[in-house]
């Protein structure tokens, strides 16, 4: 499958090494980008940040975040065509990816964006681990 077909279609379906591959891969590289931009933004001192490097260190990642959001929904949604389930799943998934990085992002309290991180990652197995449905 193509990877314009996986990022942003919702027709078809999604095996579970696909799912769990474009799954993995956008969760790695936003916590990748995010690492990068806050090691940057730190590094400097914050009266003498430019606006260039606030963009590129804090709202690159940001806006990568807004990306993988979308596309999980897209991934979650041929997934869950798949398995045959509620169509209610997908935006679900969606929903609990969010909360975690909006805790996160507001409280940084560990505890609460680690309690608040289960749900999402519960909802991952269940769409990577379910059987697809059997067609009589």
């Amino acid at each position: 499958m193509k990877l314009k077909t996986i990022l942003f279609s919702v027709n078809g379906n999604l095996s579970r090494k696909d799912f769990w591959i474009s799954i993995l891969s956008l969760h790695l590289i936003y916590k990748v980008l995010d690492m990068i931009g806050n090691n940057v933004f730190n590094s400097y001192d914050p009266s003498s940040i430019s606006f260039f490097m606030f963009f590129i260190s804090q709202m690159i990642p940001r806006f990568y975040g807004i990306f993988m959001l979308l596309c999980s929904y897209f991934i979650a949604k041929k997934r869950n065509n798949e398995i045959g389930r509620t169509p209610w799943i997908p935006l679900f998934y969606v929903v609990s990816i969010f909360f975690p990085i909006f805790i996160d992002a507001v409280s940084k309290d560990n505890n609460l964006v680690l309690f608040s991180s289960i749900i999402p990652i519960a909802l991952t197995f269940y769409l990577g681990l379910a059987s697809p449905k059997v067609n009589n």
